[in-house]
């Protein structure tokens, strides 16, 4: 852990800089509204599991030996966590980038106490919104979601109406085929049954108590998803009143 100090101490904060986490469960949003959010704060949005799906793809400026990314394609078609200085790397590099000069939007880091002890350590933490949708709502999305092998836009099959949740589906325009850039839609390893469980309990075993944390700190903004994008105006309303924008 003190190395990983040592060697980070260069990302701390800069003046003026806020960060904001997106904090829940896989595949409840937390893109989505990051999307959303970056629009209205002008903040540059940091999701590891988006850099990490780059780098498996080679599509990066960081250099990786090539039998560490058969490891992370391994651990990741598994539903598990990469290391810490994996991470701590690409977070790294993220920060550098002169659209994090005013804010960070943080999807998918911290994932695990340790990393929010060294997160801690060097960076603030202004705000975070913990994002969530009741289990079988989630699961149900999760399994219908479908992600472009060229680009990485993603969609989503499923049509909610009941309980009170009302989510319609993001369909392609053309069954299997990318709007952005025409290439084809697949479920994501991580998206399969078997591997959305061990995710989930990857998240309920590692993440999840990291809201203890967070809450002791007085940061926390409970949002529960009801009307997927539609309930944005409410979530800037809440999170307006926490950052300087």
């Amino acid at each position: 852990m003190k190395n990983l100090i040592i060697r980070y101490a260069a990302s701390v904060a800069k003046p003026g800089q806020q960060f904001l986490v997106l904090f829940g469960a896989p595949g409840v949003g937390k893109g989505t509204f990051a999307k959303l959010l970056i629009k209205d704060t002008k903040f540059n949005h940091i999701s590891t599991g988006d850099e990490i799906r780059k780098i498996l793809k080679g599509n990066t400026s960081q250099s990786f030996d090539q039998k560490l990314i058969v490891t992370i394609k391994d651990i990741v078609a598994k539903g598990g966590l990469v290391s810490d200085e994996i991470v701590m790397n690409i977070l790294q590099e993220k920060l550098k980038e002169p659209e994090s000069a005013k804010g960070v939007i943080l999807d998918g880091f911290p994932r695990t106490l340790r990393q929010l002890d060294l997160y801690e350590k060097i960076l603030p933490t202004n705000v975070v919104v913990n994002v969530t949708l009741r289990a079988d709502i989630l699961l149900e999305k999760l399994a219908a979601r479908r992600t472009c092998v060229g680009c990485g836009t993603a969609f989503n099959i499923c049509d909610i109406n009941r309980d009170g949740y009302v989510m319609e589906p993001l369909n392609p325009k053309k069954e299997g085929i990318c709007d952005a850039c025409g290439g084809k839609l697949v479920v994501r390893d991580d998206d399969k049954k078997e591997v959305i469980e061990q995710r989930m309990k990857e998240y309920e075993e590692k993440t999840h108590p990291l809201l203890d944390r967070y809450r002791a700190m007085g940061v926390v903004i409970d949002f529960e998803v009801k009307k997927g994008k539609k309930d944005y105006p409410r979530l800037w309303d809440l999170v307006k009143q926490k950052l300087r924008v």
